[in-house]
Parts: C-alpha cells; structure tokens; sequence
C-alpha cells in the first residue's frame, strides 16, 4: 500500500518538477535589493533559473539537516551517558556473578570430616 501511495503521489510530482525545471532555461539574474528593482544594489550572476531553483533545493536541505542534527545534541549526549553507565553496570554485574559463583563453589565442597583421636593410640 505504501509503494503505490508513494507512486501516486512522487511520481507526478517529480514528472511536474522537472517538466518546469526543463521549461525555464532562461538565464535569471536574482535580485536581493527591495527598494530598487531598476537598479538594484545587489544582484547575482545571470545564470539559468532551474540551477537557482536546485541550489535553492540544497541549500534548504542542508540547512534542515544540520538543524536537525544540532536538536539531536542533548539526545546523543543523553545516549552516551547511559551507553557508559549501562557499560559499569554491565562490569559491575560480572564481578557479583564471578563473585557468587566463587562462593557457591566454596559452599559446594564437601566439608572434610574432623579427625577423630582413638583412645587406643596410647597403647
């Protein structure tokens, strides 16, 4: 269900993106000026509007993803904290199962009997 909700949707949208990126080849210069659309004070190399519209696209996505990556900080910090307590928690644990091992041995062992003296040994 997934694949073809994919399909119905990507598919003509992507067939649409690249029709108009095909269709505006004509080389556009972008204006960051507000006040003068005449003259304006700064403006960009003419150059094809699809290449602005991709550079555009990669610019966003790169933005999203460092953002992205900067509101996981306190979550990875968070994780590797408890990656490090789960680790001496995990040392902690061998140690208290070899120890116990150690004294179910010991208690397993059969106690050796005491010696009993004979009372004929003065003979």
């Amino acid at each position: 269900m997934k694949k073809w909700l994919f399909r119905i949707l990507w598919v003509p949208a992507l067939a649409i993106a690249v029709l108009f990126l095909v269709a505006n080849r004509a080389p556009v210069s972008i204006s960051l000026d507000p006040f003068s659309a005449a003259a304006p004070a700064v403006t960009t190399p003419a150059l094809p509007l699809w290449l602005w519209l991709m550079v555009m696209l990669f610019l966003g996505l790169a933005a999203g993803s460092v953002g992205m990556w900067l509101s996981g900080r306190s979550k990875r910090q968070k994780a590797h904290h408890e990656h490090k307590q789960l680790k001496a928690l995990r040392a902690e644990l061998a140690d208290a199962t070899a120890k116990l091992r150690a004294a179910e041995m010991r208690a397993e062992k059969p106690a050796e009997p005491p010696l009993l003296e004979s009372a004929d040994a003065d003979d």
